[in-house]
């Protein structure tokens, strides 16, 4: 009876010091990477050009470069950045930080972009098609009439 007993408390033994749960170990805090800080948008890091002379028959190319083409921003949308302008939400694709849209000036004379912490407003000057004309015609009318009066 005492190897029964034995036996049994040796079986018993071993089986409460196994379980038959997987033993999972804790889950450790995530440590937060310190060492990349996405840089929000600034007047400092964004440069735009606007084409001059502007005419409101046409469209303008206007272009927005980044000053550090690998600015954080584009690397964390993948070159991607939404910009309002004019009121409108776009999104610009940067190639080696450059990116341009076209805007035609007919109606307003004012552009304005915004982004995170960058502004950028400019009143700009704008040709209409009658300004190119009239002075072709004037050019054109004085040539006539030079040739009209020595036959």
């Amino acid at each position: 009876m005492k190897k029964i007993v034995l036996l049994f408390t040796l079986l018993f033994s071993l089986f409460t010091g196994s379980s038959f749960a997987k033993d999972e170990p804790a889950e450790e805090p995530q440590e937060i990477d310190n060492s990349i800080i996405i840089a929000r948008i600034t007047n400092d890091d964004v440069h735009v050009s606007i084409p001059s002379p502007l005419f409101s028959f046409t469209d303008a190319e206007i272009k927005i470069r980044f000053i550090n083409p690998e600015h954080t921003k584009l690397l964390l949308n993948k070159n991607k950045v939404e910009f309002i302008i004019n009121g409108e939400p776009k999104v610009l694709e940067f190639v080696n930080g450059e990116a341009s849209f076209k805007h035609r000036f007919d109606t307003s004379k004012n552009i304005s972009i915004y982004a995170e912490d960058f502004s950028y407003s400019n009143n700009v000057t704008v040709y209409p098609l009658w300004a190119i004309l009239i002075p072709l015609v004037v050019i054109a009318l004085y040539l006539l009439k030079r040739m009209l009066s020595k036959k």
